[in-house]
């Protein structure tokens, strides 16, 4: 009869070292590992520019929308412009690639450093109207669109869309600078 009691003190003795190792494994992962801070992108507040004519965007990876800034800033950037043109286009007559990357460096304030090996590259497209099959409805009048896609290593970062109403530099340089704004807007800080 005491051998029974001592096993069973032995055995409750394992069982409750048992529940304290536990215990403190639990509590511990819990505190420094489940309970990392999660990497979430602050509340954006529309700028005022987004409004003047149709404007949408997306971000598609906030932690590397964070880091293209700093490139962004020091010049580690390439510009890569196209046109998306109508059947009966003159848009080449209008404003020029060379323009248009004048425009962008012009919003950017800076112009991109050479031979870099490591760039954030800004693909842009001057978008005709009736180019495409345009489903989006609009309410105001618009001649054409600039699509300007931010990318690492052809990773998409940031997309941005946004209309334009006449082919006139100082309207184009408006809204690629809106472009700009809404691209560092939605580079927050973590």
């Amino acid at each position: 009869m005491r051998n029974l009691r001592q096993s069973q003190v032995i055995n409750n003795f394992f069982t409750l070292a048992s529940i304290i190792i536990i215990s403190v494994t639990l509590t511990l992962y819990v505190k420094y590992i489940v309970n990392e801070p999660e990497i979430t992108k602050e509340k954006v507040t529309p700028l005022s520019c987004e409004d003047i004519t149709l404007t949408k965007y997306k971000v598609y990876n906030q932690q590397l929308l964070n880091d293209s800034l700093k490139a962004l800033k020091k010049g580690y950037f390439k510009l890569n412009g196209s046109y998306k043109k109508a059947k009966i286009s003159n848009v080449e007559d209008l404003i020029s690639l060379n323009k248009l990357d004048e425009l962008y460096m012009q919003a950017i304030h800076r112009a991109p450093k050479k031979d870099i090996k490591k760039y954030l590259n800004i693909e842009y497209k001057l978008v005709e109207k009736n180019s495409t099959d345009d489903k989006i409805k609009r309410k105001q009048f618009y001649s054409g669109s600039i699509l300007t896609i931010f990318k690492a290593e052809n990773k998409e970062i940031f997309k941005i869309f946004t209309d334009f109403r006449l082919y006139d530099d100082k309207e184009i340089f408006n809204r690629i600078d809106c472009s700009i704004k809404v691209y560092k807007n939605n580079a927050k800080k973590l």
